[in-house]
């Protein structure tokens, strides 16, 4: 009932709010009218199960440690959201056996056609690499067809954040193609253990085409760098929030490659290049300039001038009448919530419950003081919060191109020095060729 209630609220109206944009791609490549085990990455908590599955035709089921269930409020509330408990070794040994207990209702739900998203690396960690997979999805998997003759299909999907700890920002979700467990059914007769490893090496083999994969930690400022100015070069509608089709992640997965690439064939020009990077990127710190204008020039400034001028009263009444969900989740999170992997799931938890709680105040409060216009005047309240969000990114944007003017007028050579220096990193970046 709970579930059901969130997903007619978090993905609408939360994860817009929450991320600029999302890339959800590929879902035409799921079999929904299988048994399904779904099979992500793991870097951003609750969020990356919620992500998954919000944007599926069916209700979706989710596992997680059992060590989150101690607390009776939290296990009421997982509960309600279709999480069932998995024991791990780490839970203690003398607890593996309750697995017995939590597999029989995850079949259960199997046998209904119904779904599980598991995160098999067993770890949440922020970073752009994967990790060894456990084998507890794949026992799962081989018994669902084991002791219901069930034809799971498993699917490998690749979660991709931006900045998985940041407010307005972004996220690349896109399914892999499934395979069926009976395709390993054979080995699994012969040889269980091998039959494991197998399945995670199918598993392993799909989320490495989906992962945007930095695969050595010195490589990650460098790779970083190079993914923001790509982005900046890849220019999408400016309100559209969600997407279906694959590009950005395509572009991100391309340049990561070529990265590990570089790094692997030749560490002199990965240095060479590590240090042109370092220099564009320290000559704009310098001069507070972003790559954004030397990459490209937005077109309709002086619409975006306008719109902040003619649009400020508005945007000032959306924000003071959002005030308190605009200060209250940050101030919580920022203040409580000390690990990164939980910011995201704290934030987009307590903003939800205080606006649901906060959006019907006003809204009573407002018909009770001044009737029909004020109830009319409340149910602008949320809209006007949201395009807050818009005209601050418009403001940034806009000072951003002003200095930038300023220093197109005042120092051209600088402005040629950082296009020639933009152009030449583009160049080495074209030269890699991937074998």
């Amino acid at each position: 009932m709970f579930s059901r209630f969130l997903k007619y609220i978090i993905p609408p109206f939360v994860y817009r709010v929450f991320f600029r944009r999302i890339f959800y791609s590929n879902l035409k490549k799921v079999p929904l009218e299988k048994p399904l085990l779904f099979v992500g990455n793991h870097q951003n908590s609750f969020t990356d199960g919620m992500l998954v599955g919000s944007y599926l035709p069916q209700p979706i089921h989710f596992t997680m440690r059992a060590d989150m269930f101690r607390n009776p409020v939290a296990r009421f509330c997982l509960h309600e959201l279709n999480v069932s408990p998995v024991y791990r070794i780490e839970e203690g040994l003398e607890n593996v056996h309750k697995n017995l207990e939590s597999f029989t209702a995850i079949y259960d739900i199997l046998r209904k056609n119904g779904n599980f998203i598991m995160f098999s690396e067993g770890v949440c960690i922020q970073e752009k690499r994967l990790h060894k997979l456990r084998k507890g999805t794949a026992r799962l998997a081989f018994g669902a067809e084991e002791k219901f003759g069930l034809d799971v299909h498993i699917v490998p999907v690749g979660i991709n954040y931006t900045y998985p700890a940041s407010f307005r920002k972004e996220v690349m979700i896109n399914f892999h193609d499934s395979f069926s467990i009976r395709e390993l059914k054979d080995i699994y007769i012969a040889h269980p253990a091998k039959a494991l490893l197998s399945f995670n090496e199918k598993c392993y083999a799909g989320l490495l085409k989906e992962v945007i994969i930095v695969e050595d930690p010195k490589n990650d400022w460098l790779a970083e760098q190079l993914l923001v100015m790509a982005r900046h070069d890849m220019v999408l509608p400016f309100f559209k929030w969600f997407f279906k089709n694959d590009d950005r992640r395509m572009m991100e997965k391309i340049l990561t490659e070529k990265t590990n690439y570089l790094s692997k064939t030749s560490p002199e020009e990965t240095e060479l290049l590590n240090g042109k990077v370092k220099e564009y990127a320290g000559l704009l710190s310098s001069n507070g300039l972003k790559d954004e204008n030397v990459a490209r020039k937005l077109d309709w400034g002086w619409l975006r001038y306008f719109a902040l001028i003619a649009g400020f009263p508005l945007v000032l009444a959306g924000f003071l009448s959002n005030l308190i969900p605009f200060i209250v989740p940050r101030s919580i999170c920022n203040r409580l919530i000390k690990d990164p992997r939980f910011y995201s799931s704290a934030y987009i938890g307590s903003g939800t419950v205080l606006y649901l709680i906060y959006f019907p105040l006003v809204l009573i409060l407002l018909s009770v003081f001044l009737g029909l216009t004020g109830f009319l005047l409340g149910l602008l309240v949320p809209v006007t919060g949201y395009l807050v969000l818009f005209y601050q990114e418009i403001f940034r944007e806009r000072l951003n191109t002003l200095r930038f003017s300023i220093k197109s007028l005042t120092n051209k050579s600088l402005i040629t020095d950082l296009e020639n220096r933009r152009k030449e990193i583009h160049m080495v970046l074209e030269n890699i060729k991937v074998v």
